[in-house]
């Protein structure tokens, strides 16, 4: 894959930074779209086996976006040891670096072709960038109604330390099964690294009880915050936003990966779609429609 001009490499950074608020619009067309790297996992690329699990364990966040917004897209799939080099091989840096020093190479990326005859397409990392990203330039069905980016940030932090420490530790240990053979070896010796313990010991017993004890208290909270609406399963009521979509996103997650620790159940989010009225299994079926791959 050959490396991109630094004038495109700057345009990235740029983006990253401060989302530019150019009223330049996206270039993505049938004939010409935009194109989506994303994580390869079992089965021929775009079947249902295809199961694409990201850092935070959001399922397909990024093919929903480009669905729901009704963006002309392509995928090309990367196997996770694959990822640090193909984006390197485009130019990138890591996507974040943690405190310890460690620099995380993740997807999505995306790749937005040039409006302009014979210009250079317009390449972009990180979920919620991405999200800003397409609504400057793809304004239709908004992901990011105006005025509401501050609810949206909060509630993603709401996703990292209230929902996402339980519902990990739910799934993660069963994800390798549905990964390719380098993919699962990869994830395995990662994860295990990243947990202090083999997947195999993880979330069991007591300890998976307590977990999804602590997951219906956290759902049951924003369960009574939706109610307040007066109307509608959305965050907003009756109009979805990117925080729906990130919601949806982590359901679609623990609907995919079956599970072999909770007895009667064939996933964890057969366990949680019945809590709180069926408000979660609702909103899950409401998602389904924007989930086919390209």
């Amino acid at each position: 894959m050959s490396k991109l001009s630094s004038t495109c490499i700057s345009r990235v950074a740029q983006i990253k930074g401060h989302l530019a608020s150019s009223a330049v619009r996206g270039g993505a067309t049938v004939g010409n779209p935009l194109i989506l790297y994303d994580i390869k996992s079992k089965g021929p690329p775009g079947g249902m086996a295809c199961l694409m699990f990201g850092r935070l364990g959001k399922y397909h966040l990024r093919t929903f976006v480009l669905n729901y917004k009704q963006i002309p897209y392509k995928t090309v799939w990367v196997s996770y040891p694959d990822i640090e080099p193909t984006l390197k091989s485009l130019g990138f840096g890591p996507s974040s670096v943690s405190r310890s020093g460690k620099e995380w190479f993740t997807l999505p990326v995306i790749s937005d072709p040039s409006p302009e005859l014979g210009g250079e397409p317009t390449l972009v990392v990180d979920s919620q960038v991405i999200a800003e990203y397409l609504d400057s330039k793809y304004p239709q069905r908004p992901l990011l109604p105006e005025g509401t980016k501050a609810f949206q940030a909060m509630f993603i932090k709401w996703t990292q330390t209230n929902f996402l420490p339980h519902s990990i530790q739910l799934v993660i240990p069963q994800v390798p099964a549905m990964l390719d053979d380098p993919g699962a070896e990869y994830f395995i010796r990662t994860r295990e690294k990243m947990f202090g313990k083999r997947l195999t010991e993880m979330c069991i017993g007591e300890e998976r009880a307590t977990s999804l004890a602590a997951l219906e208290k956290e759902l049951a909270t924003l369960d009574g915050h939706i109610s307040r609406n007066g109307g509608g399963d959305f965050l907003m009521g009756s109009t979805p936003s990117y925080a729906d979509i990130i919601l949806c996103s982590f359901f679609m997650w623990m609907k995919r990966v079956p599970t072999t620790r909770d007895p009667g159940f064939e996933t964890v989010f057969d366990v949680i779609k019945g809590w709180h009225g069926g408000r979660w299994e609702r909103l899950h079926l409401w998602s389904q429609q924007f989930t086919e791959e390209k």
